[in-house]
């Protein structure tokens, strides 16, 4: 299908517009500034074929109803159509009349093409273009993949596959790993089966685990019963300890308020008074004396300050004067420096006069040349240089070719018998897979070494190992009910150990500390007993029966024993609490010896069933050979021992497939060695499936490598001739141009100055000098003003220096004008600032006379307020020549000692707790400070008894309670059993998504490849033909080469022969090669399909003005089947199409 006509009537800025493209032309230039309107001509020309869109942004100019496009086509066969294509959403192709058109009117034409196909593979502009010939250098120039780009202008592709087979990766990999999901939903499901075996709880062990728990509650009860009566008597006591020493200073804050009692009294405010009027008498003296020596130093300082009255009076002039020394010194340095650069101007005028060969720079002023005529010349130099290159690189283009031909001619000459290696490629086809079958099998192998190595390595990891896994299953090993029993019955007999070394523990403490106290007790003054009284009463009784008759020595024992008797009677009723104390600890210390002696004995018994119950527990062990370790880490140890009991039953299954394919990739090797033999390799019976496969590749992509070389050598050959005739056709035009040249270049010279023989090298050489000329004479007349205007201000300064120096400072007449005007306003300064020193000074001295008066009237008033406020209220009543500084002193120290009181007993009613003051005097009067100290060590030996006690039984209860919570928030059987059916869904829906995935992967490359097999030769021979056009004949031609995996990869043959790759192309060159695969496809398809216009968008942009020239002659070259239309905002474009194809080219101008 080919655009005849383009009827722009209402769409974007056109209105009425008609592009009508010649129907002989090969190609359509359609020519556009910017902002003319090529974009919207552009996108006209899609919604024409296939309707204006709903929202379109070519609305701005005409409302959406209004909108027209027009047309007029013609199919490959002759038929023609004349349509207009409105804005709607129905019936929009209409005829002239606007007459609705079936829908389907422009079929025929289209060829079944949809608007996303006709943009992608019909359209493309230098963006597309670049990125097609990046996604070429992504693939690594892969022949299908490249082919496949071309053809659908789909772009991403080896991305997107690359992609899908990475996200399959990261949900399953034959190697596990746990970062793919699989796995992950595998180790959960692992995991639930592990839990439903050890989430199972027995009834017994639940009764036990409470009863522990209620026993150790109630002692944690009774412990908390015993703290609070040990709080409340050492609050007691720390109270009477903390109020003590408040108490004392009481006491001696009360006794220094009563010195104070001879006073007289008066209010608290005639006090404050006091001491401000007192206050304010010293302040106003103070500044009194203060303020008379400041007047008086203002005063000084006003009379020694001098002034000099006439610079003052010409200060303005002056500063005007003193403004203008900069610019007289720059004036100074600025002149010489300007001549200086005028004198340059003038020495470059008189060389370039001489370069040019003209006397001065008056004549050359008169003779510059005009600049068209400067223009002409460099179009001439431009052109004559231009064609000379292009007569020198076609003579060696010509040169070249016609050595290629030569040598493809004798190449083609000596290839000998060559062998298709296509049927062999066919015959290798059924063996497709069996590189993976290889690569399983192998795989297989390493997975058995490591699995099996895996197990027995973890077996030996084990606590306790296994050395032997078959051994220990054949042993029959406790089951985990039999664990379970064994955990409890040991469980049991450890709690009540533990429990009864606890009563043990308590009952020996309990022992040594009574015991402590007893010995304490005892240290110090004996404590006396009923028993010796009783004996000293004995013995009194004694010695007074054998008193009648006895000897005057017996009355002296008996007196002696009756007073040690009636001192033991006394000690006894003194001592009375001590003694009761010790007789009370002496029936504990009895009672609680028997509590650890009955604890020792449940102890052993305790000690006696666990070593029963471990001696049966390691015998149920002893035939797998194992020495186990506790049951509850033999429960955790079993599950990990089922789970390696799995992994055993899975290494049998991988045997079995590893077999398996062993024998398949066997089954291949007698077919692989015939097809060996055909191939030309005929010792390859020994060697691995593996090897014989790489031997035949290798050999069946040699064979591959010389067909396709010499069938590219043939093309090449006829590619060669064809280039020939070409390059002398243009070698003949060259001649012509460069005689045309030589016409038009002695005039030209003329106007230079310059003789008709001279050269482009030395008419540049004038053109340089002659452009050197205008901006050297605006220079030199520059720089002479300037050095005129610096020379008038300059004496203009001077004169105003000297008549202000004669006015005021004579002395300084003979100094430069700067220098002068510099001293003369340092006086200035000078001056200013002793008017300004006198003014501030007048100031300060009126100001200190103000306040020296106001002090002293504030003196005399504080005298007489301090005077009345003596004289009134009690105050009047003072004895005469009282100091008012003493009184006042005096009165403040009561005041303050009756504050401190206050304050004092204030913190005492904070620290009472609520009693009163003389209650808290009657209890501390009881008791020292240092049997405060002891009572209260007391208690705090008991509350560490309650704490440690207290630990204990909190620790038991916690234990306990920690194991409930584990039991019931715990993952018990039921609800591991829904996370394991969990495990299960997603393991199915992980094997369904990477199924999905794999099969889309093996789709986008199966459709790759079928693109390769059915396009290949025809569509590379045409490319490559493209291509040489597009490259000027830099290249000759396309190739496919094998890489170590036998991937056909695209490349491009050099003139000289060698192969490029597509990642050693330059950027532009992959531009021209995408360019090329494009052409080719579209040819091909017009061979099958009718073809839509294919539409280029400022399609050279990126290239320079030769490889332009090419893709112009290339886009022409397919002219014959489709019909190429090339937008462009570049007038270059256009002269360059015009230049190389002449009629052929059809310029439209928008």
């Amino acid at each position: 299908m080919r655009l005849l006509s383009l009827a722009l009537e209402r769409y974007g800025p056109f209105t009425g517009r008609t592009v009508t493209f010649r129907e002989d032309a090969r190609l359509h230039v359609v020519l556009g500034a910017n902002e003319a309107g090529k974009s919207s001509a552009l996108s006209a020309v899609t919604d024409l074929l296939f309707g204006i869109e709903t929202r379109t942004r070519y609305d701005f100019l005409h409302d959406m109803p209004q909108m027209r496009i027009g047309a007029e086509i013609r199919a490959a066969d002759g038929r023609r159509l004349g349509f207009r294509r409105r804005k709607g959403t129905r019936n929009t192709l209409v005829d002239a009349a606007d007459a609705a058109l079936p829908e389907d009117a422009l079929a025929p034409f289209l060829g079944g093409l949809s608007r996303d196909v006709f943009c992608r593979a019909f359209g493309l502009d230098a963006r597309s273009l670049r990125a097609g010939a990046a996604e070429m250098m992504d693939a690594e120039g892969e022949v299908g993949a490249s082919l496949f780009a071309a053809a659908s202008g789909l772009r991403g592709y080896s991305g997107l596959q690359a992609e899908l087979d990475g996200e399959a990766a990261g949900i399953f990999m034959p190697r596990a790993a746990q970062s793919r999901t699989f796995y992950q939903a595998l180790g959960r499901y692992d995991e639930a089966r592990k839990a439903i075996r050890a989430g199972e709880l027995r009834a017994g062990d639940w009764r036990d685990l409470n009863g522990e728990i209620e026993a150790a509650g109630a002692a944690l009860d009774e412990i908390k019963a015993a703290r609070g009566r040990l709080a409340v008597e050492q609050a007691r006591l720390a109270r009477l300890r903390r109020v003590g020493p408040l108490l004392q200073a009481i006491d001696a804050v009360a006794l220094r308020a009563e010195a104070g009692a001879d006073l007289v009294t008066v209010p608290e405010a005639w006090i404050d008074r006091l001491g401000q009027a007192l206050a304010s008498l010293r302040a106003t003296g103070e500044a009194v004396t203060r303020t008379e020596a400041t007047a008086a130093e203002a005063v000084l300082a006003l009379e020694q300050v001098p002034v000099d009255e006439g610079v003052l009076a010409r200060a303005d002039a002056i500063l005007e004067a003193f403004r203008g020394t900069d610019r007289f010194d720059k004036g100074g340095l600025d002149l010489p420096r300007i001549q200086g650069e005028a004198d340059g101007f003038a020495r470059e005028l008189a060389q370039l006069a001489a370069r040019i060969g003209l006397p001065d720079a008056e004549v050359l002023r008169a003779r510059q040349p005009s600049d068209a005529a400067r223009t002409r010349i460099e179009g001439l130099i431009r052109a004559g240089r231009e064609d000379a290159a292009a007569l020198a690189r076609l003579r060696q283009d010509l040169a070249a070719r016609r050595s290629e031909r030569d040598r493809l001619a004798a190449a083609l000459q000596g290839a000998g018998g060559l062998v298709d290696p296509a049927p062999l490629r066919a015959d290798l086809k059924p063996f497709a897979t069996l590189r993976r079958d290889l690569d399983r099998r192998d795989d297989l192998d390493g997975a058995l070494t490591r699995e099996a190595a895996s197990i027995r390595t973890q077996a030996a990891r084990l606590s306790p190992p296994i050395p032997d896994l078959a051994a220990f299953t054949a042993g029959r090993p406790p089951s985990a009910e039999a664990v379970t029993r064994y955990r409890r019955t040991l469980d049991t007999a450890m709690r009540e150990r533990d429990r009864a070394a606890d009563r043990l523990s308590v009952a020996e403490t309990a022992v040594a500390q009574r015991q402590a106290r007893l010995r304490a007790r005892a240290a110090g003054r004996p404590i006396p007993t009923r028993d010796d009284l009783l004996a000293l009463r004995n013995r009194r009784d004694g010695l007074l029966a054998a008193l009648p008759g006895g000897a005057p020595e017996d009355f002296a024992r008996f007196g002696a024993a009756l007073a040690a008797t009636d001192r033991a009677a006394d000690d006894l009723v003194a001592d009375a609490a001590r003694v009761a104390e010790q007789d009370a600890d002496h029936r504990s210390l009895e009672a609680e010896q028997a509590e650890a002696a009955a604890a020792a004995e449940a102890l052993a018994a305790c000690d006696a069933r666990l070593a029963e119950g471990a001696s049966a527990w390691r015998a149920a062990w002893a035939p797998c050979g194992i020495d186990p370790a506790a049951p509850a880490e033999m429960a955790a140890w079993l599950t990990e021992v089922e789970t390696l009991q799995d992994s055993a039953q899975g290494l049998e299954t991988t045997r079995l497939e590893q077999a398996r394919m062993a024998a398949r990739v066997e089954a291949c090797r007698a077919p692989l060695a015939d097809l060996s033999r055909r191939a030309g390799l005929s010792d390859l019976d020994g060697l691995d499936v593996g090897r014989m496969l790489a031997r035949l590749e290798d050999r069946l992509a040699e064979l591959a490598q010389r067909w396709d070389t010499v069938r590219e050598a043939k093309g090449r050959a006829e590619a060669a001739a064809e280039q020939i005739a070409a390059t002398e056709a243009a070698l003949a035009d060259g001649v012509a141009r460069q005689a045309a040249w030589r016409t038009a270049w002695g005039p030209a010279l003329a106007e230079l100055g310059l003789a008709a023989e001279a050269g482009p090298d030395e008419a540049e050489a004038a053109l340089v000098a002659w452009r050197a000329v205008p901006a050297a004479l605006s220079e030199r007349d520059n720089r002479l003003a300037r050095v005129n205007g610096i020379l008038r201000d300059l004496d203009a300064y001077r004169g105003a220096v000297a008549r202000l120096t004669e006015a005021v400072a004579p002395d300084l007449a003979a100094l430069p004008p700067t220098a002068a005007m510099k001293a003369l306003h340092t006086r200035l300064q000078n001056a200013l600032r002793g008017e300004t020193r006198r003014t501030e000074l007048a100031r300060q001295r009126d100001a200190a006379e103000a306040a020296r008066a106001q002090a002293a009237r504030a003196a005399e008033g504080a005298r007489a307020e301090l005077a009345g406020l003596l004289a009134e209220g009690p105050a009047g009543a003072l004895p005469p020549g009282t100091d008012p500084e003493v009184l006042h002193a005096r009165l403040t120290a009561r005041r303050a000692c009756q504050a401190e009181l206050a304050e004092r007993r204030a913190e005492l009613a904070r620290m009472a707790d609520g009693h009163a003051e003389a209650d808290l005097r009657n209890e501390r009067a009881a008791l020292t400070g240092d049997d405060i100290e002891g009572l209260l060590a007391n208690l705090a030996a008991e509350e560490d008894d309650l704490d440690r006690r207290g630990k204990i039984a909190f620790a038991d209860r916690d234990r306990h309670e920690r194991r409930r919570a584990e039991l019931e928030n715990g993952i018990g059987a039921e609800l591991a059993l829904a996370q394991r059916k969990a495990a299960e869904a997603e393991l199915q829906a992980n094997a369904r998504h990477w199924a999905v995935l794999k099969l889309a992967s093996l789709m986008l490359g199966t459709a790759i490849g079928r693109h390769r097999a059915g396009q290949q030769d025809p569509l590379l021979t045409r490319s490559g033909d493209l291509f040489r056009a597009l490259t000027g004949g830099a290249f000759s031609g396309l190739a496919q080469d094998y890489d170590a995996s036998d991937t056909p990869r695209l490349a491009g043959r050099r003139a000289t022969g060698p192969l490029v790759p597509v990642e050693g192309l330059s950027e532009g060159t992959r531009d021209q090669l995408y360019l090329a695969l494009r052409l080719a496809y579209l040819e091909d398809y017009a061979t099958r399909a009718e073809p839509a216009p294919f539409i280029g968008d400022d399609l050279f942009l990126t290239f320079d003005d030769a490889r332009t020239a090419h893709g112009l002659e290339a886009l022409a070259a397919v002219g014959d089947t489709i019909q190429p239309i090339l937008f462009t905002h570049h007038r270059h474009v256009a002269d360059l199409a015009r230049a190389r194809l002449g009629d052929a080219v059809d310029v439209l101008d928008l």
